[in-house]
């Protein structure tokens, strides 16, 4: 048993220091590859990103590598439940913090309106009407009299 479970964690190492994922940023100008450790394996840049200056440049490339990092962390914690058990995972993550798609459910943050959005009008709450007759049902619920 003990054996078995040495050769699962070795695996699960081996498996886990050659784990990246490939991204591609919503607006399709950006792909990485990135392992969870962060570290860039490849980067594909559209010739239109380029020319649209080296701030969105960076903005793009930064916001794609921190998803493709997000998703090959994520892909290290199913590999790591799937070798060890939920329970196991669970543990971890209540140690390391919640896994990536966990703690965010749109992991793309939305881009800002340069336009001032306007309040939604509320609408009049509808007045509660006293009813004088609302026991007459169940004084004679059959409605004989």
């Amino acid at each position: 048993m003990n054996e078995e479970r040495l050769q699962a964690v070795e695996q699960l190492q081996r498996d886990l220091a050659v784990t990246a994922e490939t991204v591609e940023h919503p607006n399709g100008l950006c792909m990485v590859t990135a392992s969870a450790k962060g570290e860039i394996r490849a980067l594909h840049l559209h010739p239109a990103l380029l020319q649209q200056g080296a701030k969105a440049v960076g903005d793009v490339v930064t916001e794609t590598v921190r998803l493709a990092a997000n998703a090959a962390v994520q892909t290290s914690f199913n590999k790591m439940a799937l070798a060890l058990g939920d329970g196991m995972a669970i543990d971890v993550e209540s140690i390391a913090g919640d896994s990536p798609f966990r703690s965010t459910w749109n992991p793309v943050a939305p881009q800002k309106s340069a336009a001032g959005k306007a309040t939604p009008q509320r609408r009049p709450r509808t007045p509660i009407v006293e009813d004088p007759d609302e026991d007459a049902f169940f004084e004679n619920p059959f409605g004989r009299r």
